[in-house]
């Protein structure tokens, strides 16, 4: 009998808690902040990670010297790379001349660290990885899973640097704030005009309106507390 109150117990909270979770979640979308990444344009994040491929350099530690030293390997491969992306229009063509140039591209990074003085070991690879919403210039990319070009330095405990290898942005300093028309034709060599506006305007959850934010944990804090007395007021 004890065994089956414990059960019913969990299967009442396990059911509770997905109402309330339901609720917060009706409550998000409503607010604009579910689905799409702009609720006006309704582009999603698997929209655009299908149609780019991001560099992902990572620093071995956060030391000044390891940070500048990430600068100086991404700048390497950039100059390595620039002239062949500038020339893709198609990203199977990116990922298959990724695929086939790892090798090179680790000694172009390694080259560069000898020349700096380390001996750090250095590791490209192309994949699918999570990356959290990130801002490079005025643009922004909402969290999700990109394919990328991932280049770890040493021991990979750094702060790492980004940008969009394919279209190729990395070529171009978005982050002056001087050459939006240039990126911008760069954009559409992949992106629609929907597309390429959210991207420009894209704000993460973290910037959304304080108010709504403390209405959600406000929302939040107070089912919590309804679902912790039903649940004692029900097995007392």
């Amino acid at each position: 009998m004890k065994h089956k109150s414990k059960l019913l117990k969990k299967t009442f909270t396990v059911t509770l808690g997905i109402l309330v979770l339901s609720m917060l979640c009706a409550i998000v979308s409503s607010s604009g902040l579910a689905g799409g990444i702009d609720g006006s344009t309704g582009v999603t994040a698997n929209q655009l990670a299908d149609k780019l491929i991001r560099l992902h350099v990572i620093a071995n530690s956060n030391s000044p010297e390891d940070q500048e030293l990430k600068l100086k390997v991404r700048d390497a491969i950039n100059s390595a790379l620039s002239s062949k992306f500038q020339n893709i229009d198609d990203i199977t063509e990116s990922r298959r001349f990724i695929k086939e140039n790892l090798a090179q591209i680790e000694e172009i990074a390694r080259e560069e660290i000898r020349k700096n003085g380390k001996e750090y070991d250095v590791k490209a690879s192309f994949g699918k990885y999570l990356f959290p919403a990130k801002t490079y210039g005025y643009l922004t990319l909402p969290a999700g899973e990109y394919e990328a070009l991932r280049v770890i330095i040493g021991s990979g405990k750094g702060a790492n640097w980004w940008c969009v290898l394919f279209p190729p942005l990395c070529f171009v300093d978005i982050t002056q704030g001087e050459c939006e028309d240039e990126v911008t034709l760069a954009m559409s060599r992949v992106f629609t005009e929907q597309e390429i506006e959210a991207i420009k305007t894209y704000k993460s959850n973290n910037d959304m309106p304080i108010e709504i934010r403390f209405k959600v944990q406000e929302l939040w804090q107070e089912a919590k507390g309804k679902l912790d007395r039903a649940i004692n007021l029900a097995f007392k």
